[in-house]
């Protein structure tokens, strides 16, 4: 943490390369959490960068930042959420929004990992969760997020990321103890 106190104390100065050795190596991760969260590798983009250029201006304005790390992955999940809200009233306002497939045509590497990485099981399952769901598995177990920072990111109480933790922990389990029992129905020749 003495380390990015002195990355802002250099910002602050008029190093352009500061702000970057700050951010640098937090990218991957919010970008990935966010793209996850958005299913859109634009939005994402959107997220992140409205992330960094308020922590920017936070920086500049002299805000009393004390942990840079924890607090630029909350202002980047809030920013996801912000789009996401957004995103949700546009699809209400506009139904056919709902049958569009946001497609990549120049998928960059992270997209192709994160692409990868849905075809697992747990990832599509936790991805089919409605947003207020999927949003604190993603802070919490990907993000690596407390609870109060997902409580201050998605502007809830702490009870309640609690309980949509255990909400989303609870359809999971059961997924996972329904597919379990159809792989073991399949493979003895058996059909539910």
């Amino acid at each position: 943490m003495q380390d990015e106190q002195a990355w802002m104390q250099r910002c602050r100065s008029g190093d352009r390369e500061a702000f970057y050795q700050l951010v640098e190596p937090l990218l991957d991760r919010v970008y990935s959490t966010s793209t996850a969260m958005l299913r859109s590798s634009h939005l994402a983009e959107d997220a992140v960068q409205n992330a960094m250029i308020e922590a920017y201006q936070a920086i500049m304005n002299g805000k009393e930042i004390r942990n840079f790390t924890a607090w630029f992955k909350q202002l980047a999940a809030m920013r996801t959420m912000d789009l996401a809200r957004k995103r949700s009233r546009l699809r209400k306002i506009t139904e056919s929004l709902d049958d569009m497939d946001p497609r990549d045509p120049q998928a960059q590497p992270m997209e192709a990992l994160l692409k990868k990485e849905e075809q697992s099981g747990l990832l599509s399952q936790v991805m089919s969760l409605d947003i207020k769901l999927r949003s604190v598995i993603l802070l919490y177990y990907y993000q690596e997020m407390s609870i109060e920072e997902i409580s201050a990111a998605l502007g809830v109480k702490a009870g309640t990321v609690k309980s949509r933790l255990h909400r989303a922990r609870n359809i999971l389990l059961k997924r996972n103890q329904s597919l379990r029992k159809r792989k073991v129905m399949t493979h003895v020749g058996c059909k539910e």
